[in-house]
């Protein structure tokens, strides 16, 4: 899926103008951004972003220098269970 077809998606389930999707949809992808570059973790109740950051590595024995990389770890939060009905 790409990002068209996400707004597209929301905004039909949201019954939302596409365009607001887009703008809070890239809003929401730059703070992503901003919390792997910054490494903060994000919890939310549908995903939790842990942010991880492999160290720069030196050309070695005919291998490449690797870049410094950031990046996120995304994990699906278990739904909690209804709470049964008193009565």
């Amino acid at each position: 899926m790409n990002f068209k077809e996400l707004v597209d998606v929301v905004a039909a389930e949201t019954e939302l103008p596409a365009g607001q999707v887009r703008k809070v949809s890239l809003a929401m992808l730059e703070k992503f951004a901003g919390l792997i570059d910054s490494h903060t973790n994000f919890v939310s109740p549908v995903i939790t972003l842990t942010a991880v950051t492999t160290p720069a590595k030196p050309a070695a024995e005919g291998k490449p220098a690797v870049p410094e990389r950031k990046f996120a770890r995304m994990a699906i939060r278990p739904k909690k269970p209804a709470a049964p009905a008193a009565g």
